[in-house]
């Protein structure tokens, strides 16, 4: 396993934000300066899990490796604190990825190396269905 995914490994898994302890701005990815107020005292956050999908696109390219998941769809989401976060949108069918539609994280495989056989694994989003209001 290599270091730098060793040491983020729990932004990987959880979502870790950040939190600025002036302003109360939260931000994904994680920042070491408050990109509102310019404040350097932050501290990490746990993002939260659902959200909304603001914006989509579906893709029948893909990277090498990726073939596999085509046609691929990656969403713009607005997380319930109103933080956005770009992810692919997993495990839905196309016809119900819509704007506004609701979601939630999902912890799934990333991708692997076939040299050392490391697996990868982080977030992606699914559509949930039949929300109560």
């Amino acid at each position: 396993m290599s270091v730098s995914y060793w040491r983020n490994r729990d932004r990987y898994f959880r979502i870790i934000g950040s939190v600025c302890n002036s302003c109360n701005y939260e931000s994904f990815p994680n920042f070491y300066k408050c990109k509102k107020c310019n404040s350097e005292d932050i501290s990490d956050k746990q993002m939260p899990h659902k959200g909304k999908l603001i914006s989509y696109t579906l893709s029948s390219e893909s990277m090498p490796g990726f073939e596999k998941e085509l046609p691929m769809s990656i969403g713009l989401i607005r997380l319930d604190n109103n933080v956005n976060i770009v992810a692919q949108i997993v495990d839905s069918d196309i016809e119900d990825i819509k704007i506004n539609a609701n979601v939630k994280a999902v912890f799934r495989k990333i991708s692997s190396d076939g040299d050392s056989g490391q697996i990868y694994y982080g977030y992606k989003f699914k559509i949930i269905k039949n929300v109560k209001k």
